[in-house]
Order: structure tokens, then sequence, then C-alpha cells
């Protein structure tokens, strides 16, 4: 009987960190991977983490990615169950008074680094029978969000490439699916609700978010919504006309 294996970018802190433990808790041996090494040497001396194997990653960087699956597969005799492609990065702001060099970052950590990380995934993913692989979306991808435009229009690729996935891996008996939670009470959603007051609520948690990633894993589908108002939200969204999907995603922003 084989220990089920879990790689997860983004591991030292927020949604990444409360998956690891949710699933260290249940038994499966832990890949903890993140651009904070220092996190990641800690979380891994701190014995919370029994069985698990973590390094320095950088998404951004192909041969960092390259050299995190190597040294996963080493650890897993080349077994990749669950893959949580969780990294990511966000600035809030006017679109025009964004410095370029910060959407060049959301677009190279959310959409290069979560495209780049799930390819190079392939290998492992298709060797491993019944492979899954959990993307992080957003709510933000139901109706691009003002002073959120490069981050929620990321996000938007992550549910197209999400979508193109799940069909074409079904042959190799692979399932990708995302999740989308709104903003949510951890630090980075902490500092969306400085710049940007929205009327969805901040109850939710990075374990809260944890708990809706498993559930993805484990069930059919390829978007699961966190919230009531962010399902209404979705429902409203396909069914209004236009100006009035506009009107409402600047009321629930508090524009």
């Amino acid at each position: 009987m084989h220990i089920e294996t879990i790689l997860i970018t983004g591991a030292a802190q927020g949604i990444g960190l409360a998956t690891a433990k949710r699933y260290a808790a249940q038994g499966w041996y832990i890949g903890l991977y993140d651009i904070n090494r220092e996190g990641i040497e800690q979380l891994l001396a701190s014995g919370d983490f029994p069985n698990a194997c973590g390094d320095y990653s950088d998404v951004t960087d192909i041969t960092s990615i390259s050299a995190m699956f190597e040294h996963f597969s080493k650890h897993t005799d080349g077994r990749l169950d669950l893959l949580i492609n969780n990294a990511g990065v966000l600035t809030t702001g006017p679109f025009d008074q964004i410095d370029h060099k910060l959407h060049d970052q959301m677009t190279d950590v959310n959409v290069r680094g979560a495209t780049n990380t799930v390819q190079l995934a392939f290998p492992l993913l298709k060797q491993t029978p019944g492979a899954t692989v959990v993307n992080l979306c957003s709510a933000s991808s139901i109706h691009g969000i003002p002073k959120l435009a490069v981050y929620s229009a990321t996000k938007f690729y992550i549910n197209g490439l999400t979508e193109a996935l799940d069909l074409e891996w079904k042959p190799y008996d692979i399932r990708v699916t995302s999740i989308k939670p709104p903003v949510i009470n951890n630090p980075m959603g902490q500092a969306v609700a400085d710049e940007l007051p929205q009327k969805l609520g901040m109850n939710l948690t990075s374990e809260n978010v944890a708990e809706q990633i498993q559930r993805a894993a484990e069930r059919n589908g390829t978007s699961f919504l966190m919230g009531r108002a962010t399902k209404l939200w979705y429902w409203l969204d396909k069914l209004l006309p236009n100006v009035l999907r506009h009107s409402l995603t600047k009321y629930l922003i508090g524009q």
C-alpha cells in the first residue's frame, strides 16, 4: 500500500501552508515548495511534517520548477497524486497607476508560473493512476474587477487553462480542477480589503480554502466556488444583461 503524495507550491504560508497541514494530518507525504527558502526550512525542522520534503522554488524560473519536480520525485519514487498549483501574487490599485513591473510580476507568477508548473508536472502525473491537479483560481474570474484588473485577468486565464486541461488529460487519467474563493481573511486578503472594500465578506480563512481544495480534489467538476454570495454572483453574472452585470460588480466591490 502506497502513501499518497501531494506537492504544494507557495507552501510557506497562507493557503499553501494550511493545505499542507491538512493533508499531513491525514498521513499524506507532503512536498513543500516556496520562494521563501527560510520558511520552508523552518517548516521541515518544526516536526509538524514528519513525512515531507521541501526546498526553495521560484515558479518564474523554469529551471527552478524542473529542479522542484526532480527533488520531489526522488523522495516519492516518481509518484505525484495531487498537485496544488497555489503560488500567486497580487497588487491592487488603479490600473494606470500600478508600476508595470508589478503587472509583469502578476503575469509571471500567476500565468507563466502556473502554466510551467502544471506542464512540467505532467510526466509525474501521467505515471500516477488517478492523479489530480487543483489550480488556485479566484472569484475575480467571474467578472473583471476594477483595481484588480491584471490579477483578475490572470484568474480568467487559470479558469480557461483548467477547463482545457481537464478535457485534454482525461485519456491519461488526470483530473484538473480549480477553486474560486472570494477575498479571504489572511494577509493577502486583508491587503485587498484595505484598498478595495467589498460586500462579499471576509468570513473565510486559509483553513476553509484548504478544506475546499480537498473537496475539489475528491469530487467531479472543474470549478468550485466558495461562499453563498460568490455562488449567487456567479449565476447572476451569467443570466443578467451586460449593463446589469457591470452594475452588480460595482455594487459588490463598493464602488
